[in-house]
């Protein structure tokens, strides 16, 4: 078992260790997939992708009734309790004008539709879940299908404008209590490919391989400019769009790219900028939130 849990949201409830005698019941495949410690618990090989799905997959299935979740093929492969944390975190900041019907913005949904099955499930948040990638919209769709009581709190929307990432989404006379992102990191393919080989040359890996434990589509892994450029961009359309947002927020994996981004905020006199960490294990990602209406 893999003890991640401290770290997480307190209302995370991946908060314990993982039961793979209970996950397994559920997704029998993986089963295969185990490993046992030298101190005799259960764990997964982390860097297997087959196995990191399988573990998502189970986690939906055994605590949400999550039923035939899949993944287009290569397409990301989220993490459900780091993706639970960002939803947990979005509930600490919304100040929704009706608590009782919060709409919420899901930007780059992907294949997965993560995001808003855990926001409408935990909460009953209404979700709109955009992407750009008509084949990531396709399978989303098909998950619904798959699970129609989701369909009662999910919509799916295809941005068709790839510079545009709120504008287009957002329709006239709509109101967003929140917005949520988890945008591309990287400028490129290149730059893809050349943070994976550092990485695994660190790891004392094949000096030329590209190999790593997640994959994903270029859509959701890179964008001209990176992740600052883009989080600029969602800043600036965010404010032609103030009147129609309450709350934006966005995952920011760069530490260095807060100050510039805190600085355009601050430039325009945007309210209420806050920076929220977020704990798992080792990692430590970033919300980054302004507030757009009161």
């Amino acid at each position: 078992m893999e003890k991640n849990s401290k770290n997480l949201h307190p209302r995370n409830k991946f908060n314990q260790e993982y039961d793979f005698k209970k996950l397994i019941k559920h997704v029998h495949q993986l089963k295969k997939h185990i490993v046992v410690l030298p101190d005799g618990r259960q764990s997964l090989n982390f860097r297997d992708p087959e196995s990191v799905f399988l573990l998502n997959k189970a986690l939906l299935e055994s605590e949400y009734k999550v039923n035939n979740w899949d993944l287009l093929n290569g397409s990301l492969c989220p993490s459900i309790p780091g993706r639970l944390n960002y939803i947990h975190y979005l509930a600490d900041l919304i100040q929704p004008k009706n608590p009782k019907k919060v709409n919420v913005l899901d930007i780059g949904t992907g294949s997965s539709l993560i995001y808003p099955i855990l926001g409408f499930l935990e909460y009953h948040w209404n979700f709109v879940a955009s992407d750009t990638h008509i084949p990531s919209i396709q399978h989303a769709h098909k998950i619904l299908n798959d699970n129609p009581y989701l369909k009662k709190g999910i919509k799916i929307r295809q941005q068709e404008n790839s510079d545009h990432i709120l504008k287009g989404i957002i329709q006239p006379n709509e109101y967003f209590d929140a917005i949520l992102c988890n945008p591309p990191f990287y400028k490129s393919r290149d730059d893809y490919r050349q943070t994976v080989l550092k990485k695994n040359q660190k790891l004392h890996q094949e000096t030329e391989s590209t190999k790593t434990n997640f994959q994903g589509l270029s859509n959701e892994l890179w964008f001209p400019g990176g992740e600052k450029k883009f989080i600029s961009n969602m800043i600036y359309e965010s404010f032609d769009l103030r009147d129609q947002i309450g709350l934006c927020s966005v995952l920011v994996s760069d530490k260095d790219n807060l100050k510039p981004l805190k600085a355009i905020l601050e430039y325009h006199k945007t309210e209420d900028v806050k920076m929220t960490q977020m704990n798992q294990g080792n990692k430590i990602n970033r919300i980054l939130s302004w507030r757009l209406n009161k």
